[in-house]
């Protein structure tokens, strides 16, 4: 069968055939169809468009719930570019940019700490392309680029060009901090660049030097300059003279001081291998001395009286001619003073501007009011009355008359009590009243409990207040105010609000020795009913109050109580004689009594979160020269390796020390979990001590065992934190030094204080701790020399640490030993802990 050609008739019949549309009317068609599938397709866009943003909206609140910044941020960037006019996504879009750009710069800080100068400044310039008007990533990234000019070099190229052009993905160009300058200024900036500081001196030797002469002042200065490879000249007003000098093995500052001492002479450096001799009196002290300007900002103050007591004490212990000024807008001391004064100063001030301590004081007030009333009894008729009452005495007469129409009937009586009647009276005469009688059982019983536990953070010596509750007006005065005679505004009454519910007021004082003053008030009050003085309402305040100063230990709780109300009364109604029978009084009288008590504890508990930790060099003494000079003598640094190596007081480990490792750490880790088939723990950073030996027919027996235990939360950088070292299985223990090991780019230790093993008898233990420059501490826990050794477990001692930047820290027992009361080595095996810092 054959298909229908064009132009044939339908159903092959010819003749016949279907209108066929004009072209006008198919281009009408074609329209109305583009039209529909045009209105179509922009509202299937609009609906794609609203969808887009609303999946990109969700994929940031995924991510920012997931603390990935980068990625939010871009979500809901994206967001708001498809949907500009929805506030809610522009909200969350300008919210995350901030999150976003402080991440980055936190990011490009610990990279600088690292010494990733390159990623720093990357991190930094995302910063900045993400938040241009972040302050702290423009000022961070000048700074890093100024450290290392040459950073910038090795960043990659994208990061260059947006550091040339300004290009930041699109959003504002990054403006350098500085803004721009004029020619002047950018001269002024090099010139300040080109200031030097003091001169120090740089000798070529640092041998020790061996001196035996009587020679000329001079030729002794020119012998010990020759020895350190310096240049000396002298004053033209200097006269020398013969001085004998006899020095062994001592170090060029000290060769120096030593002839000055001598010859009555000082010297000054001039230039780094130049040294100025002149006489040592006042007036070339004050001619000669190199004077220096230095700004010293001050970091921990928090009001103007912290500024002022520093700036009192520079000024009474420097020399009166020094010149100070004190900034207290920027928080910053000026001082133009000599080298030696100004190294002076800037010790002092690093001594007293330390961060105050803060104690979080726990507060919980217990207010017991309890009501107790109890009526029981029967109440008998208490009284009966008598009541004369009228008869019919006289009977009444009365006449009818009846008609068929009428009927008409009237009544006489006489009323009245007569002599006749008095004379018959009886029981029938007399009406009785009976009062009823009553049956009390009521058992009333009020407890009330008003609990409050707030928790106050105050800062050492610093007035804190909490006020939780309620202000009720109370009214004060009153005035009347008339302007005329005619018109006048009636009384006015001034009212003032009271704080009623619990007011609390603590000024807490830290001590060094962990006890802290705490001077308290503690108020409760309540509004008890009201009273109306001459025509206005006033409040009943009950309340009570605690004032008092006491000293607490950390962690010592403070119980005040004693503050009670009580109130007892009794009262009795029922029959005179009968109601006082024991037993039978229940039957003949009702028994009220009624008891209130009313009682408030106040418990106190404060703990030290920020302590303000004392170290060696904040309390060794400092030589300043004499009287009439400040001059600083210098330590030499071979000595101070020597004193170190002295001081290392560490025993070899024994043949049964153990190494700890990451790998037995994880060995252990998994040999527990095998064991019992639970988790880790969150916390398990501390790995357990491997099992001792058994005790063999050596007669060795368990050896001493040290454990880490760090916190078993995740650290965040900034926040300070306690690890403790552990001793189990002592026994005759008399010293234990110990080395650990951390990375001190992400911790830094705080401080070291004793624990309770070591002094549990009483007698004084001595801890000593000495810090090293690559992250490692050394401690020595030793018992007095007669006293007997120490036996069970305990803390050794606890370590503060500080985490100052992002990523693992290991806390690693890498040296180890003990000994008993006889100083006999005793076997020790130690473990490792891991801190985790973000």
């Amino acid at each position: 069968m054959q298909g229908r050609r064009m132009g044939e008739p339908v159903g092959g019949r010819k003749g016949i055939s279907r209108p066929r549309r004009s072209w006008a009317a198919r281009l009408t068609t074609a329209a109305v169809m583009a039209l529909a599938l045009g209105a179509l397709w922009t509202a299937g866009e609009k609906t794609a468009q609203a969808q887009s943003a609303s999946t990109w909206n969700k994929r940031g609140e995924v991510a920012e719930a997931r603390d990935d910044f980068d990625t939010a941020f871009e979500a809901f960037r994206q967001a708001h570019l498809k949907k500009p006019t929805d506030l809610r996504y522009r909200e969350r879009y300008e919210r995350l940019r901030f999150e976003a750009a402080n991440q980055h710069v936190d990011r490009g800080r610990v990279m600088r700490q690292s010494g990733d100068a390159a990623g720093a400044i990357n991190e930094f310039t995302r910063a900045l392309q993400i938040d241009p008007g972040n302050q702290a990533a423009a000022q961070e990234l000048q700074q890093t680029q100024k450290a290392s000019p040459n950073a910038g070099s090795s960043a990659p190229a994208a990061a260059q060009a947006a550091l040339a052009s300004g290009d930041n993905g699109g959003a504002a160009p990054i403006t350098p901090m500085l803004g721009e300058q004029t020619p002047y200024q950018k001269q002024v900036q090099r010139d300040i660049l080109t200031l030097a500081t003091p001169v120090s001196l740089r000798p070529v030797s640092e041998d020790p030097i061996t001196l035996h002469m009587v020679e000329d002042t001079k030729v002794v200065y020119q012998a010990i300059g020759k020895a350190a490879g310096l240049n000396v000249i002298f004053d033209p007003d200097y006269s020398s003279k013969r001085v004998p000098v006899d020095l062994t093995s001592v170090s060029l500052y000290d060769a120096l001081r030593i002839v000055g001492m001598l010859s009555g002479t000082f010297w000054k450096p001039v230039t780094p291998n130049t040294i100025f001799v002149a006489q040592n009196n006042r007036a070339k002290r004050t001619d000669l001395d190199d004077m220096a300007v230095q700004t010293f900002y001050l970091t921990n103050v928090s009001q103007q009286n912290d500024s002022n007591e520093i700036l009192v004490a520079l000024r009474n212990l420097l020399d009166p001619s020094v010149k100070i000024y004190l900034v207290a807008s920027q928080n910053a001391i000026i001082l133009r003073a000599t080298p030696d004064e100004l190294i002076l100063a800037e010790k002092l001030i690093n001594d007293l501007d330390r961060t105050r301590a803060e104690v979080v004081i726990d507060v919980a007030v217990l207010e017991v009011s309890r009501n107790k009333e109890r009526d029981l009894g029967i109440t008998l008729p208490t009284s009966i009355g008598l009541t004369p009452q009228e008869s019919n005495y006289n009977q009444s007469s009365s006449s009818s008359t009846s008609t068929t129409s009428t009927s008409t009937t009237s009544t006489s009586t006489t009323s009245g009590l007569t002599l006749n009647t008095l004379a018959n009276l009886n029981a029938t005469n007399f009406a009785v009243t009976l009062s009823g009688g009553t049956v009390n059982a009521l058992l009333t019983d009020a407890d009330t409990r008003i609990l409050q536990n707030p928790r106050i953070r105050a800062t050492d010596g610093q007035h804190s207040t909490l006020k939780i509750g309620s202000k009720i007006p109370v009214a004060t005065g009153s005035y009347s105010s008339t302007l005329s005679a005619a018109s006048s505004y009636g009384v006015q009454t001034q009212f003032t609000y009271l704080d009623v519910g619990v007011n609390i007021d603590i000024t807490p004082t830290v001590h060094y020795d962990r006890e802290i003053s705490l001077k308290l008030k503690i108020e409760v009050s309540a509004q008890n009913g009201s009273v109306t003085i001459s025509s206005v309402t006033e409040p009943i305040i009950s309340q009570r109050v605690s004032e008092q100063v006491i000293q607490l230990k950390d962690g010592e709780p403070s119980i005040l109580a004693g503050l009670l109300q009580k109130q007892d009364s009794t009262s009795v109604n029922g029959t005179p004689g009968l109601a006082s029978l024991p037993f039978f009084k229940y039957f003949f009288s009702s028994q009220d009594k009624t008891t209130q008590q009313d009682e408030i504890v106040f418990l106190v508990i404060p703990h030290i979160v920020r302590e303000q930790v004392l170290t060696d060099e904040n309390t060794e003494a400092v030589y300043t020269g004499t009287s009439q000079s400040i001059e600083l003598m210098r330590k030499d640094p071979a000595k101070i390796a020597a004193a170190r190596a002295e001081r290392m007081d560490l025993a070899a480990p024994s043949t049964s020390t153990q190494e700890t490792s990451a790998a037995r750490a994880a060995s252990a880790m998994v040999g527990a979990i095998a064991r019992d088939g639970s988790p880790i723990p969150a916390g398990a950073g501390t790995v357990p001590p491997p099992t001792p030996p058994a005790a063999n027919a050596g007669g060795s027996t368990t050896p001493v065992s040290l454990q880490v235990i760090p916190p078993s939360t995740v650290q965040t950088v900034g926040s300070t934190f306690q690890v403790v070292l552990k001793v189990t299985n002592a026994r005759d223990l008399s010293t234990i030094p110990l080395q650990m090991q951390f990375n001190p780019k992400v911790l830094q230790l705080v401080g070291v204080e004793d624990g309770t093993l070591m002094s549990r008898d009483g007698q004084p233990a001595a801890l000593v701790h000495r810090d090293g420059d690559d992250g490692s501490v050394t401690i020595t826990s030793t018992r007095p020399p007669q006293a007997p050794g120490v036996n069970g477990e305990g803390s050794l001692c606890t370590l503060t640490f500080k985490a100052i930047g992002a990523g693992d820290s290991p806390l690693a027992l890498v040296r180890i030993g003990a000994r008993d009361s006889k100083q006999n080595n005793l076997p020790t095996v130690g473990s490792q802990g891991v801190v985790h810092v973000k």
